[in-house]
């Protein structure tokens, strides 16, 4: 599995999981590579975080660590690939990396790098971003069903 993180301004630091993502494995790729990320895409100037809801996020003690470390958090649904952008990007990824062929672990993960750190482009990012208000419309016309996204 990988952990990353986007924004309209700009992707931030991977993260390769190995096995399964416990509470303080999950809060230790918050502390470094979740805060590093925001310092750098947005300095000082306010952001809002979101996240799937998988069972490590929702742990009490990923709950007191983000409140403690000042993270501010979206309310959404968990589970809902719709409403969340950075899917669009995993999307394109793929399509990268399934044109490489990559024949090995090593030459994926390098390929996966690569195609997060260089093929996402900030036009993609905006676009992504910005069709949350149109994505959040839909799925409510749609009752919480799935929509085309």
């Amino acid at each position: 599995m990988v952990w990353g993180c986007m924004s309209s301004h700009g992707v931030g630091r991977l993260h390769i999981v190995s096995g399964t993502v416990k509470a303080m494995d999950y809060i230790e790729v918050l502390q470094n590579k979740l805060l590093p990320t925001a310092t750098d895409l947005f300095g000082n100037q306010s952001w809002i975080f979101q996240n799937d809801n998988v069972p490590c996020h929702r742990a009490k003690v990923v709950q007191k660590w983000l409140k403690d470390h000042t993270v501010n958090r979206m309310n959404w649904p968990g589970q809902s690939p719709d409403l969340n952008p950075i899917e669009n990007l995993w999307i394109k990824i793929g399509y990268e990396i399934s044109k490489k062929k990559p024949s090995n672990k090593r030459e994926l993960i390098e390929t996966l790098i690569f195609s997060f750190n260089h093929m996402v482009t900030k036009d993609l990012l905006l676009k992504s971003v910005h069709s949350m208000p149109k994505r959040c419309r839909a799925v409510l016309k749609a009752n919480g069903w799935s929509i085309k996204y």
